[in-house]
This record gives structure tokens, C-alpha cells and sequence, in this order.
């Protein structure tokens, strides 16, 4: 439990920074810049999202 906890802050921590670059880069009117740090948050937050297990669910099979 203490490992996914972990990955989730660092991936928290990573999608956050991203996101914050590219809300920085379009306050100056960098749309590009925007983008190539926008794409990465992104990919970090739906890679972990598939990535770390939820753990089993009751009533689930399998």
C-alpha cells in the first residue's frame, strides 16, 4: 500500500508540474511551449491511472 501511495504522489507531483509549465507558457503567450508540456502531464496521469492496480473489488470475479 505504501508503494502505490508513492506513485501516486510522484505521479500527482509530475502531472502537476506539467500542467503548471503549461499554464505558465500560455499566461506568456508561448502556445507551443504550452503544448509540449501539457501532452506529458497528460500521458503520466492516464499511465498511472492504468498502471496501478485498484485492488480487488468485492463481487468482482476473477
Amino acid at each position: 500500500m505504501a508503494f502505490r501511495l508513492i506513485v501516486l504522489l510522484t505521479a500527482a507531483a509530475l502531472s502537476s508540474a506539467g500542467f503548471t509549465a503549461a499554464a505558465w507558457s500560455l499566461t506568456r503567450g508561448q502556445t507551443d511551449q504550452a503544448i509540449a508540456f501539457g501532452w506529458p502531464a497528460i500521458a503520466v496521469a492516464i499511465t498511472v491511472a492504468i498502471l496501478v492496480p485498484m485492488g480487488k473489488r468485492p463481487g468482482s470475479s476473477g
